[in-house]
């Protein structure tokens, strides 16, 4: 009767050890079986039983719901730093000449800018990619 205890540790101790091992989502699934072996001891079920629950959800988590995770983890990484600026618009503050820089600015700075085109004075152009120090842009 008292196996509920030993449920709810597990489940804590997975569940740590998930919170350490930030987007495996494999200690997880071994949490969710101790849950459910833990409310199948409380509704009194033999030890054999909950062992079969908590083998039982364990595995069907890693099959089935631990890829999911990962996939909508994998759909939630957002771009950081100058990465975030390429697709951005920006618009020129000074005269983009071939093969010569001007200069954009883009959400509230001033950055060094290059074209394969002539780009005039307070027009919008969009980057493409970060060399360096400047930006690849394009009408």
């Amino acid at each position: 009767m008292t196996t509920w205890y030993v449920w709810l540790i597990l489940f804590l101790v997975f569940l740590g050890l998930e919170i350490m091992t930030t987007g495996v989502f494999f200690f997880l699934c071994f949490s969710t079986g101790a849950l459910f072996a833990m409310l199948f001891s409380l509704l009194g079920a033999s030890f054999q039983v909950e062992l079969v629950v908590f083998c039982a959800v364990s595995l069907a988590s890693i099959l089935l719901i631990r890829p999911l995770f990962k996939k909508y983890i994998a759909n939630q990484k957002t771009q950081t730093n100058v990465d975030s600026l390429i697709g951005a618009k920006a618009v020129v503050t000074e005269k983009i000449k071939v093969n010569d820089m001007g200069k954009v600015k883009i959400e509230g700075e001033v950055w060094l800018a290059v074209s394969k085109e002539e780009i005039d004075v307070n027009e919008t152009v969009t980057v493409e990619a970060v060399d360096g120090t400047k930006l690849v842009v394009k009408k």
